[in-house]
């Protein structure tokens, strides 16, 4: 039976209500029993068009209609939120929005002829965990959970087609979290190849900058080979990172005196490269001339290395025990072969190599610059021969490592001793060749820096 005809039983129905006790119904009752069944019929008729009632009887879906009002919600309307009370809700004009429980995501859209809050057909269950709002003006039926469940029960068919249902919004909602992370995924992909490409901007940054700064640096290292009257000076110079914290060089005082020098600025890269280059600028502004009974009188090493230390201490580690640096001072006069010197926390002696022996210069050294404010150094003296050979070596060299085995102090004595009585001269590039293939091709573990003086025994040093 359709219920399309069930409107033509109204007037029926309120003439049945006037039978034998029907004289005793008052205008009131009469007028009241026919708005419900007119209800009734209307309900009944947008239950009959909602795929929830698809398969049921006239007489199952008038029972239905019974147990749902009508509602009608605008548009952007709450229909139902998140902790209330679960009804199930038939959607008869307009659509609906079903979000998640934050609000944000949308889940499914229902449209006129769907149903959704099927879990309040499910007894025991928690409060609603979804939001739901008009999309458009709404025209809804809705029932609570406690009689649904009767007609649940009841109705087995009705189960199925609300299991069926809720599978389907489960589905939605996976295929849904699948795009979601589908997306998620993306757009991690897309922030890991911007900081990809960020972090690859900053490191070719980087490299030009310590590009530069290694030009910088080697442009402030003495020149490899350097000939002055009756002395030769070679440097070598290799750090173990792109930049390095050793120094050395020579600084022509006057045309008779060189300043010597070498050390060890604490740490490496960066940092140590830029206390290199400013120690380098405060020891040759150091090796100052004065003019004292009409000649030129140069301050002594340890005068100056007493000066190096109160500037270093007040302008850069300002009393830091972990900033400091060894130096190593020499003034040769390169007619007489005199030579004055002092040593900050030189711990590799340079060597004097004279008649095929090498010796240590000297045993004990100072404070390096930058522990002790206000420490005096002292100045010692010695004299070089023609023939003679000075090598000066950062702890880099001697500390060299090939397996368990260091180059040592005492291979270098041997060394130099060998190329000396070999070459004439202290060969640099010998020692280097050396010190290479004790590394056997692996990279220094510390900068290394060598400084050679070649006295040259066809010059009379007198002259």
């Amino acid at each position: 039976m359709s219920l399309r005809g069930m409107g033509q039983g109204t007037e029926t129905a309120a003439r049945a209500g006037t039978g034998a006790k029907g004289p005793n119904l008052t205008p009131e009752r009469r007028s009241a029993i026919l708005h419900r069944t007119i209800m009734k019929h209307d309900l009944a008729r947008l239950i009959e068009g909602n795929q929830l009632a698809r398969g049921l009887t006239a007489s199952d879906v008038r029972r239905m209609a019974g147990l749902f009002r009508a509602e009608r919600f605008a548009v952007g309307e709450t229909i139902s939120q998140v902790g209330s009370a679960d009804r199930l809700f038939l959607v008869s004009e307009g659509r609906v929005q079903l979000s998640d429980t934050a609000g944000s995501a949308a889940m499914a859209q229902v449209e006129a002829g769907g149903f959704f809050g099927e879990r309040s057909l499910f007894p025991d269950q928690p409060a609603r965990r979804q939001l739901a709002r008009a999309v458009t003006e709404v025209r809804a039926l809705s029932a609570g959970g406690v009689e649904l469940g009767a007609l649940l029960r009841r109705f087995p068919r009705l189960g199925g087609r609300v299991l069926a249902n809720v599978s389907l919004s489960l589905a939605r909602r996976n295929d849904q979290l699948a795009e979601d992370l589908r997306l998620d995924r993306l757009e991690v992909e897309r922030k890991a190849e911007e900081r990809a490409l960020e972090y690859e901007s900053a490191h070719r940054r980087i490299r030009r900058e310590l590009a530069l700064a290694q030009s910088i640096q080697r442009n402030l290292l003495p020149e490899r080979r350097k000939s002055y009257p009756g002395v030769t000076v070679a440097a070598e110079y290799l750090p173990c990172d792109e930049l390095g914290g050793d120094i050395t060089g020579v600084y022509q005082i006057d045309e008779r005196r060189l300043g010597i020098y070498g050390g060890d600025i604490c740490g490496h890269g960066v940092y140590a490269a830029m206390v290199m280059s400013y120690v380098k600028k405060l020891i040759e502004t150091s090796f100052k001339r004065m003019f004292i009974n009409r000649q030129y009188v140069v301050k002594p090493p340890g005068a100056i290395l007493t000066s190096i230390n109160e500037s270093f201490m007040q302008e850069i580690s300002q009393s830091d025990p972990e900033i400091y640096f060894t130096l190593f001072l020499g003034v040769l006069d390169t007619r007489q072969l005199t030579f004055e010197y002092s040593s900050a926390g030189i711990h590799v002696p340079p060597l004097v190599i004279s008649k095929g022996s090498a010796q240590r210069l000297f045993d004990l050294s100072d404070f390096p610059i930058g522990h002790v404010r206000g420490h005096e150094y002292q100045t010692s003296h010695t004299t070089f021969a023609s023939g003679d050979g000075f090598l000066f070596v950062s702890d880099g060299v001697i500390e060299a490592v090939r397996g368990v085995e260091s180059f040592g102090m005492e291979r270098l004595m041997t060394e130099a001793q060998r190329i000396i009585g070999e070459a004439g001269v202290l060969d640099l590039d010998r020692l280097m060749a050396s010190v290479r293939e004790f590394l056997g091709g692996e990279p220094p573990l510390d900068d290394m820096c060598l400084l050679t003086l070649s006295f040259d025994p066809s010059e009379d040093p007198a002259r």
